[in-house]
């Protein structure tokens, strides 16, 4: 009995070593998002960068919203709901090339000086890398030139800075995506997809847990078997 008992704690000892060192990590962070308000940027009809959230009752903290079609409300009380907190190139209702060029844009916005046009031209291209379509159905009074220009960039920074050659530009941005039917007051809705940087306490990865508990499994199995092989040689 011994000879399990030792075999055992290697066992978990061994799976605690590779649960820290594992690359299963993965960002699976739940936050409760309160929406606080905007920063009064508006730009073709509707609010457009910062939009300033609370999250999990810390400070406020601009983001950048990345979906078009679904719309948030600041209300009294203000409007929250829960949202899971993922790195780039995971999926998240959009594709990872998506994601990369809503990073690039996010980047442009919080550029030193970046001016208030250049902001707006680069909220709508955002927009519209989540909806292709709305290029054709801009309100009017947009600089489309503009946009396109900023679109075109993002397509363009992609192009060389794959998550393959780059991967730190990503690591530091995350999407903010809503987990349905968690949103108070009730019945507005889906929220919308926000991204921003990646504040360093909330960018702790977690372990993912069914591959770590299939990890750990297979190593309590495996110090099992080497003990019952010690018995039957002795």
């Amino acid at each position: 009995m011994k000879e399990f008992g030792k075999c055992s704690v290697l066992a978990v000892s061994a799976f605690c070593f590779l649960s820290w060192l594992s690359p299963l990590k993965a960002y699976a962070t739940t936050v409760t998002m309160d929406f606080t308000g905007v920063g009064g940027a508006n730009s073709g009809g509707v609010y457009t960068y910062p939009y300033d959230f609370s999250i999990n009752g810390g400070s406020p903290v601009p983001l950048m919203c990345v979906s078009y079609l679904q719309e948030i409300y600041q209300s009294t009380p203000n409007e929250t709901w829960t949202a899971t907190i993922t790195s780039i190139g995971t999926p998240a209702g959009f594709s990872a090339t998506q994601e990369e060029e809503d990073a690039y844009l996010d980047s442009v916005i919080l550029t030193s000086g970046a001016s208030a046009q250049t902001i707006s031209d680069a909220q709508w291209a955002a927009w519209e890398v989540g909806d292709p379509a709305l290029i054709g159905n801009l309100p009017g009074g947009l600089d489309v030139a503009g946009i396109l220009t900023e679109y075109d960039a993002a397509e363009n920074f992609v192009a060389v800075n794959t998550l393959a050659n780059d991967a730190s530009f990503y690591a530091g941005y995350q999407l903010y995506v809503p987990v349905a039917d968690s949103e108070l007051p009730i019945g507005d809705g889906l929220p919308q997809t926000f991204i921003g940087p990646a504040p360093e306490p909330l960018l702790e990865p977690v372990p993912e847990p069914s591959s770590l508990v299939l990890l750990g499994s297979g190593l309590l199995a495996a110090a099992g078997a080497l003990y019952r092989r010690k018995r039957r040689i002795a």
